[in-house]
C-alpha cells in the first residue's frame, strides 16, 4: 500500500513538471513515467489516460475553489436579503480575500496548469466558467441590493465587466506575485475597491 501511494505521488510530481514545461498537448507519458521511475504500463494502474492524470492534479483544488466561491456568494445573498440596507464597511471582504489567496497559493502548480497549460483538456475553459458563475452571482446580488435602494437600476454590461475584473485580479496576483502575504494585502485593497465601486454603480 505504501509503495503504491509513493508510486502514485511520484507519477503526479513527474506529471506536474512535464505539464508545466510542455503543456498538456505536448506532454509525454513516456517521459512522465521514466522520470517517475515506472513503466508506462504502471501508469494505467492508477490513471485511465493522460487527461485523467491531468485531472487528478487540477480537479480537486478547482472543485474546492468553486465550493469556496459558492459559499461566499450564498453568504452575500443572505446579507442582502436582510431587511436592513447593506452598507459597505472597510475590510468586510478581507476574510474571503485571505481564504481564496491562501488556497490559490497552496495549490499554485495546479492553478498555473489550469490557467496556462490546460489547452486540449476538459479544463481549458475553467477560467471562463468561473467568470460566468461570478457574473450570475453578481447580477443576483445587484438585484437584491437594488431592491434596498430606491431608484437603483442594474446595468448588465457593468455586472459583466466587474465579474471579469474581479477574477482577473486574482489571476494577476497568482501569476505575478509569489509572496502569499503580499498577495493577500494587495487583494484586500483590490476587494475593497471592487466592492465599494460595485455598490456605488448599482
Amino acid at each position: 500500500m505504501k509503495e503504491e501511494r509513493e508510486t502514485k505521488e511520484n507519477l503526479i510530481a513527474s506529471a506536474k513538471a512535464e505539464f508545466m514545461e510542455k503543456g498538456y498537448v505536448k506532454a509525454s507519458l513516456r517521459k512522465i513515467c521514466a522520470n517517475a521511475g515506472v513503466t508506462t504500463g504502471a501508469l494505467y494502474f492508477f490513471f485511465d489516460d493522460k487527461e485523467d492524470l491531468f485531472r487528478s492534479i487540477v480537479e480537486p483544488p478547482l472543485t474546492t475553489l468553486v465550493n469556496m466561491l459558492q459559499a461566499h456568494f450564498a453568504e452575500d445573498e443572505q446579507i442582502l436579503s436582510l431587511p436592513t440596507v447593506y452598507e459597505k464597511q472597510e475590510g468586510d471582504h478581507d476574510e474571503i480575500a485571505e481564504i481564496l489567496i491562501h488556497h490559490l497559493f497552496q495549490n499554485y502548480d495546479a492553478f498555473i496548469l489550469l490557467l496556462t497549460k490546460s489547452q486540449g483538456t476538459a479544463f481549458a475553459d475553467s477560467l471562463n466558467q468561473i467568470v460566468d458563475m461570478t457574473e450570475k452571482q453578481f447580477a443576483a446580488s445587484a438585484r437584491l441590493y437594488a431592491k434596498q435602494k430606491a431608484g437603483r437600476s442594474i446595468d448588465s454590461y457593468i455586472i459583466h465587466w466587474v465579474a471579469h475584473m474581479t477574477i482577473d485580479a486574482f489571476v494577476h496576483l497568482l501569476t505575478h506575485e509569489r509572496d502569499e502575504q503580499a498577495a493577500v494585502q494587495q487583494m484586500k485593497v483590490i476587494m475593497n475597491f471592487i466592492v465599494k465601486g460595485f455598490v456605488e454603480i448599482i
